[in-house]
């Protein structure tokens, strides 16, 4: 089941953030590296709503 995750990244001086559903945090931060690879500044999850639990950061690898 894939989930939500917030990529953000620094542009131009102001954070900006990209949400996307993939499978898990290593697929998250992969799409970040792909796609911001010089301005990465976090990978967050998102799904909090069904189980009532927060987001939460993910563990950088």
């Amino acid at each position: 089941m894939s989930s939500l995750y917030d990529l953000i990244h620094q542009r131009k001086g102001e954070l900006q953030t990209e949400t996307v559903q993939v499978v898990d945090a290593v697929q998250a931060w992969r799409l970040e590296r792909e796609r911001y690879s010089l301005c990465i500044r976090g990978v967050v999850r998102r799904d909090g709503g069904r189980d009532g639990s927060a987001a939460e950061p993910s563990k950088r690898r």
